[in-house]
């Protein structure tokens, strides 16, 4: 059993450094190739495919497709060609290891490969040294197989599979689960399908079990997938659960049709080798798995979307409900609607802020909603974006709406920096000095609409930052050369006054903006010199 456990984690680590120095090569190529070639539904599955088979990991495909899909750099439905093509993508490492792996020592093929690696890593330029990681990484899978090979040989007195045959519906819905619990142990559909690979070798399992762990493995490849999704927004839990979706349908239909697909799984390796191979038969029922899946869902890509996006409806933002698409077509309500609606996100943020400094932490409530301002922030700059100005008035107002959005999102980033506001320096000048500038801003944005007081209230705090902040910066460093600060410390407090530079300064400036779009007037820009680069 040691060897067992000993090969997988073998193989394991080895297909960690292979991905990991496949990514670092070629990682922003493939994240430029994902964005740029994912227009149509066979691009988008093409790209899954390339990208699986270099980096050799679907998950990582998937867990960036939820990445993008969450940041709006891809659509869900591009999202669903992708995660076809890395299912079939996946299905590589298979064909590797059964085309070589039981074809040649491996041992004395791996060994070799880890020395050069190692000494690449040690010795080489540092440019090369990712290669080195690479070699290390192929060598360390193969010799993780060789040490599963003799475990699973030994293996056979202690581990038996009898009682789980797939002659009955239970016997195969059991091995399905254990086929999936493999993967979601092992956290890697590749280190599973070479457990099954080396265990169907050494006939420790016969095909027909195999057959049934795999589907179960293809199961258990998107738990990954399904818990970075927990926390993530909507787009990304609608990725996550396309990619459940694809693989328990395509595996349901393959355990109704079992009898013909074995049936034709063994006709093909046939073709293929001249002779009944078992290993390259599993690698191939792995690819026709995943072929499919995609000849049942790449037809039906967008109807499937529209169902997924009606099982997971986007949740109101209560900061965006007014932003009617179909006042666009009246671009002065349309702006006037997009005003209120960052005047209430103005509202919601000095509300946030003042719950932080209350608080002696930054906890996951506040990052929520933080999250769920930035969220807002985006749909509105989506909103106004669509807006066709066309009086030079409207116009005017556009461009205040979009300067307003532009500090209203530097706003957001700034807060996002939990350690700075959590610090106990910035909470006591704050609450020091500003604490009532917040208080009043708030008072008279929510009960009296008044965004002139506010608009001096900041532009007053803005301005004592700012002389603070040139004055402390300078004092700070003094100290420093004098030798009663370690340099740690003044930068430490540099850091603070800018990042409370920054907070007042885009404060000021978005409510300054907004001001300006209400009073319908043109304003000299120059309150802006005193800015805090």
């Amino acid at each position: 059993m040691a060897y067992v456990i000993g090969g997988i984690g073998l193989f394991l680590l080895g297909m960690m450094m292979l991905t990991a120095g496949l990514k670092e090569i070629a990682g922003d190529a493939l994240k430029t190739w994902l964005n740029r070639f994912t227009g149509g539904t066979l691009s988008a599955v093409t790209s899954g495919t390339v990208m699986t088979i270099l980096m050799q990991s679907s998950t990582a495909t998937t867990l960036l497709t939820v990445g993008f899909v969450s940041a709006g750099l891809l659509t869900f439905t591009q999202s669903i060609g992708v995660i076809i093509g890395a299912n079939i993508g996946s299905t590589s490492t298979g064909w590797i290891i059964s085309l070589i792996g039981f074809k040649v020592s491996l041992s004395a093929m791996a060994l070799p490969i880890i020395g050069v690696g190692v000494l690449t890593q040690f010795v080489a330029p540092a440019r090369f040294k990712t290669y080195g990681s690479i070699l290390t990484g192929f060598g360390l899978l193969f010799y993780g197989i060789d040490v599963l090979q003799q475990g699973m040989e030994r293996a056979q007195d202690f581990i038996s599979f009898e009682s789980v045959t797939a002659s009955s519906m239970g016997g195969i819905l059991l091995l399905v689960v254990i086929g999936c619990l493999m993967t979601i142990i092992m956290q890697a559909s590749s280190a599973s399908m070479a457990a099954t690979l080396t265990a169907l070798h050494a006939n420790v399992i016969d095909f027909e079990q195999a057959f049934y762990l795999v589907i179960g493995q293809n199961i258990g490849t998107t738990a990954t997938a399904l818990v970075v999704a927990i926390g993530a927004n909507v787009a990304a839990k609608r990725t996550a659960m396309t990619h459940f979706l694809f693989n328990a349908v395509t595996a349901s239909v393959i355990v109704v049709l079992a009898p013909i697909i074995l049936r034709f799984t063994e006709w093909t390796t046939v073709q293929v080798a001249g002779t009944f191979d078992e290993t390259l038969g599993l690698a191939i029922f792995h690819t026709m798995f995943s072929l499919i899946g995609a000849l049942l869902f790449i037809p039906m890509v967008r109807p499937f979307a529209a169902l997924v996006t009606k099982w997971l409806p986007e949740r109101p933002n209560a900061l965006t409900e007014h932003l009617d698409r179909s006042l666009l077509s009246i671009p002065a309500v349309a702006l006037e609607v997009t005003f209120q609606t960052l005047v209430r996100i103005v509202d919601e943020l000095t509300d946030l802020l003042l719950q932080m400094l209350a608080e002696p932490r930054v906890t996951d409530a506040h990052h929520r909603r933080i999250r769920l301002v930035e969220e807002a922030v985006e749909k509105t700059a989506s909103y106004v974006g669509s807006i066709q100005s066309s009086s030079d008035k409207d116009r005017e107002r556009h461009i205040e709406l979009l300067h307003a959005i532009d500090h209203l999102n530097r706003l957001v980033n700034v807060l996002k920096e939990p350690d700075m506001i959590s610090s106990a320096y910035v909470k006591e000048k704050l609450n020091e000095q500003w604490i009532d500038v917040f208080v009043d801003m708030k008072r008279s944005i929510r009960q009296e609409s008044d965004l002139a007081f506010a608009e001096r209230l900041l532009e007053e705090a803005s301005r004592e930052m700012a002389a603070e902040r040139k004055r402390r910066r300078e004092h700070y460093f003094e100290r420093t050369v004098d030798n009663d600060k370690t340099v740690e410390t003044a930068i430490s407090n540099v850091e603070s006054i800018l990042w409370m530079d920054r907070l007042i300064y885009h404060y000021w400036r978005a409510t300054a903006r907004l001001q300006r779009y209400n009073e319908g007037t043109e304003r000299s820009d120059e309150l802006d010199d005193h800015s805090f680069a």
